[in-house]
């Protein structure tokens, strides 16, 4: 149980951080599996990952509702050895929320994060 106390308030800091940050620009964050993150409807969403080894995440990743859209996908740097860092782009599109399921080509976790659209 002390685990699941711990994922859920990092989950907790993460949405009041991005929720503190306003929406005077993109919200940028570093995926982490378990994560909750708020946007408003029309505000940017931008998620870091980083893979370990070879592979890298699919775009698009799957969304399991319409309250999210899916902008695009990049690679970008600085180039670390350990893997490509990839940046994905969302916006939110109505209010609601999407589960983002982000798959991985070769044997790195697949990373399942929330994103409420208010």
């Amino acid at each position: 149980m002390p685990h699941r106390s711990k994922r859920a308030l990092i989950s907790l800091v993460v949405v009041l951080a991005l929720t503190a940050c306003g929406t005077d620009g993109p919200t940028e964050a570093i995926a982490t599996n378990g994560a909750i993150y708020s946007v408003a409807i029309g505000e940017e969403l931008a998620l870091r990952l980083q893979s370990i080894g070879p592979g890298q995440y699919a775009a698009p990743p799957t969304l399991s509702s319409g309250a999210l859209r899916f902008v695009d996908a990049s690679v970008v740097g600085p180039s670390v050895p350990a893997g490509v860092t990839q940046r994905f782009r969302f916006e939110g599109a109505a209010r609601g929320t999407s589960v983002i399921t982000f798959h991985h080509s070769e044997r790195s976790a697949d990373i399942v994060d929330t994103v409420v659209v208010r």
